[in-house]
């Protein structure tokens, strides 16, 4: 009986439309949470794929003496792809011509992730293949190429081997960001290595073992491989920030995740707010029904019932549109990312069906509860029951599903606090602002008659109400706001981190006495460089006279670690400049004076680990000689310029105690390939360090962030429009009963029509201007604590927030009134009534 009932109800309030705005919230929540996480999810699997493809695995071990084979048949039998690569120098031969090169040995599964770029001969084209070398073949560098005096086809020794130069070696997906081998690289086949003896006992090799397979079975096996590693082996994947490039990939990641949570901050307050008032709107019908015999019993199953119909048919139509809409904008992506990107898996639809269904119970549950307390008297007194219309238990159960929808979307509790910490302070300012501005209205002074004087006064009537509205403007506003800066500002500073005339190219052991060839060389072919640094290898040894600790040592499967500092037993890249390098910053102490005194400044992150502080004394071991510096000054630096930077910074007064070679960057188009090698040809100990294909790497990355985050904007300001609508919607009625009362007392079209656009104004600029500084402020604290960037204001913000926050309210909230108010009285009597 009452589940007939229920459905004949249900129907008539669906051709009424009075469930649209629950149902369009719900709808609005699932397609926002669904395009949004899919669209992410999309771009950060592809961007995790290419940096697979650059480390040429998923994971790769790596170790200094030879691994136990039975790894890789383990591997293998959890199922996980497998490839090997071995590393060592030998001297290369051709005619009367000798190098040293750099030998890298792979089987015939490599790569497993990414392509090997090759040329046919020195002018042809590139193009890709994911193949190793055949037995007897060597693939070399360009640079080799002009070392020897060879061409394709041309036979090279190779230690005790003989073999066919085949192709031109351009890029390898696994080449190491900073690489002795430079210019000087060759791939040969692990079979061969046998035949040029090179690999005998004793020698220096380093070996690597590369894995590739689905995830859970990598974290599988290394569950297994994990208790037998030694401590001279080392298992990463590209987030190991092994290199800038692991760096620049947790960002993006940060970036996407940010992005996802406002759409779902978003959806989770059009949820809140259409929850309410649809119960709110049915207070009259419950009335009724009880003063007609209704029990709660049944009234409860019926609009139980109504809400799970709703709920099931607006995740159906969600999930629908959100497919539709993350397909058109992964097609219009894939334009820009020269690649199909990879299917996002069931995640974005068990958490958007999650989410939906979340919202609908925890949003409309306390709601639900007020509805099925109204009192029959209701019928003969319309105001009993309307002080359940605010509740702070509905504001707290609110407060926290939000809360928990965001922390279930991002996994980071971090992230979670700070955005919804900016929100919680965005609604607190706002509301005493709201409070404070509208009871201030009767104070003006303003002269009766006037547009304003009515628009200040309906605000004031309706100031609970409309506190709520500004509440939900701004939080609109704040993240379209959020969104804009963040493409447009954030998404440039981390840009100019590898700005276009950022270097590619190293070289490294120049002599000092050929610094000047180098110098004249690059103004001669107008090749931008960076200074020329000395460069010595050293060890901290102790602070203030306190030993550090060289090694970890393991006996009896206990792992026993002396008291050491991690980061400064390793010998380190050291120099000495009297000029404070591009990219540092002094943050404690100063810069060297003029002294004889030996000085060093000390990069932040190490200062911060070991426990160094200003005033301290470090002890150096370079080569048999042994340095006291004190430190001076302690640095930030920023890695991600790929210029030169060092960990530790000794003044001039190091100069003429070592001996020392030279460093430098520039920045090399492909027209100075040829110059560059016929160069390096006349100073054989110089290597050169390509990072093109690494550069090109981050800025795909900043590119795909950038359009991901493009999107959302778009979603968020769709998703802004729809709240707005729907809190506009909701005061409808209480609206045109304000119409029809002026209309009565005899004021004009135009002084209504230019009020209700007035009010809106108001509203817009107040919630768009505190909606600037909170985001801005938000913004400012991201930056420093997630994104490790310094932060910054952007002024120009609060002059947008307003502007655009009232133009966009205006616009939307006046177009929802608009056919009200052009309605005669006679039908405005008829609705209300």
């Amino acid at each position: 009986m009452w589940a007939k009932l229920a459905l004949r109800l249900f129907f008539r309030e669906l051709r009424r439309g009075e469930l649209t705005i629950i149902f369009a919230a719900i709808s609005l929540a699932v397609l926002t949470v669904f395009s949004l996480s899919s669209v992410t999810e999309r771009i950060r699997l592809n961007i995790e794929q290419k940096s697979a493809d650059f480390i040429a695995a998923d994971r790769r071990l790596s170790s200094n003496h030879e691994l136990d084979e039975n790894y890789l048949k383990v591997a293998q039998d959890f199922g996980l792809r497998t490839a090997q690569n071995i590393y060592f120098d030998s001297m290369l031969f051709a005619g009367d011509e000798l190098v040293l090169g750099s030998i890298k040995a792979v089987s015939n599964s490599h790569p497993l992730r990414g392509k090997i770029t090759l040329k046919d001969a020195l002018e042809g084209e590139q193009y890709e293949v994911a193949a190793a070398p055949a037995q007897g073949e060597a693939w070399l560098s360009e640079g080799l190429f002009y070392t020897l005096g060879l061409k394709v086809g041309d036979q090279v020794e190779i230690g005790a081997g003989m073999f066919s130069v085949t192709k031109v070696l351009v890029q390898e997906p696994d080449a190491a960001f900073f690489s002795l081998a430079g210019n000087k690289r060759v791939l040969l086949n692990i079979a061969d290595i046998p035949v040029t003896q090179a690999v005998q006992p004793g020698s220096d090799v380093f070996y690597r073992l590369l894995f590739a397979g689905d995830e859970q079975l990598l974290k599988d096996y290394y569950v297994w491989l994990k208790p037998q590693l030694r401590e001279n082996q080392s298992w990463q994947g590209i987030k190991d920030r092994q290199s800038p490039l692991g760096e620049n990939l947790e960002r993006s990641e940060r970036f996407l995740l940010l992005a996802g949570l406002f759409g779902i901050m978003l959806a989770a307050v059009a949820m809140a707010v259409s929850a309410k008032r649809y119960c709110e709107r049915q207070y009259d019908p419950v009335a009724m029904m009880k003063t007609l015999g209704g029990s709660r019993r049944t009234i409860k199953r019926i609009f139980l019932m109504h809400l799970s119909l709703v709920t099931v048919s607006s995740l159906l139509i969600g999930l629908a549109i959100g497919y539709g809409l993350q397909e058109v904008a992964v097609d219009y992506l894939t334009q820009f990312v020269a690649n199909e990107l990879p299917a996002a898996g069931p995640r974005p639809w068990l958490l958007s069906i999650a989410i939906g269904v979340v919202c609908a119970l925890m949003f409309s549950l306390k709601p639900l509860l007020d509805l099925f307390d109204i009192p029959p008297l209701r019928v003969l007194r319309r105001s009993l029951g309307d002080k359940l219309a605010v509740s702070r238990v509905h504001m707290a159960l609110s407060v926290g599903t939000i809360f928990m929808l965001m922390w279930l979307f991002s996994g980071d509790i971090k992230t979670t606090l700070l955005l919804f910490a900016g929100t919680a302070t965005l609604m607190g300012v706002l509301f005493g602002l709201s409070r404070l501005f509208f009871s201030a209205g009767r104070k003006l002074g303003l002269s009766p008659g006037n547009s304003w004087s009515l628009a200040i006064a309906t605000l004031q009537k309706r100031a609970n109400a409309n506190a709520v509205q500004l509440i939900s403007f701004a939080l609109a506003i704040k993240l379209m706001l959020f969104l804009f800066v963040l493409k447009n500002d954030m998404i440039s500073d981390w840009q100019m981190q590898v700005p276009e005339d950022a270097p590619n190219a190293f070289l490294i052991n120049i002599g000092e006495r050929d610094v000047d060839q180098f110098k004249q060389f690059f103004a001669e072919q107008n090749i931008h460089h960076e200074a020329f640094y000395p460069v010595f290898r050293g060890r901290v040894n102790a602070l203030n006279g306190e030993a550090f600790a060289r090694r970890v040592s393991r006996q009896e499967g206990e792992e026993q670690q002396e008291d050491a500092r991690s980061g400064v037993g390793r010998e380190l890249n050291l120099t000495w400049t009297d000029t404070l390098p591009d990219g540092n910053e002094i943050l404690e102490g100063q810069w060297f004076e003029q002294t004889d005194e030996l000085q060093v400044s000390v990069f932040e992150g190490t200062a911060e680990r070991v426990g160094i502080e200003l005033g301290d004394t470090l002890t150096f071991l370079v080569n048999t000689q042994t340095f006291e510096a004190k430190v001076t000054s302690i640095r930030s630096v920023d890695w991600g310029t790929l210029k030169p930077n060092f960990v530790m910074i000794f003044n001039s007064a190091m100069a003429q105690r070592l001996p020392v070679t030279y460093f430098t960057a520039a920045k090399l188009e492909d027209s100075h390939v040829r110059p560059i090698s016929r160069k390096l040809l006349q100073y054989p100990t110089v290597s050169m360090i390509d990072i093109k294909n690494n550069i090109a790497q981050v800025q795909s990355m900043i590119a795909q962030v950038s359009l991901a985050i493009g999107f959302v904007l778009s979603i968020v300001l769709i998703s802004g429009a729809l709240v707005l609508i729907s809190q506009v919607q909701a005061s409808l009625a209480e609206r045109m009963q304000e119409v029809v009362i002026l209309r009565t007392l005899g004021a004009r079209g135009r002084l209504i029509k230019l009020a209700t656009l007035y009010e809106f104004l108001l509203l817009g600029a107040l919630a768009g201007f505190v909606a600037a500084l909170v985001s801005d402020v938000t913004l400012f604290i991201i930056q420093q604590q997630l994104f490790g960037v310094d932060g910054r204001l952007h002024p120009y913000v609060w002059l947008l927030g307003p502007a655009s926050g009232a133009a966009f309210v205006a616009f939307i909230g006046y177009f929802m009134v608009a056919h009200t108010m052009r309605q005669n009285t006679q039908g405005l009597l008829r609705k209300v009534a």
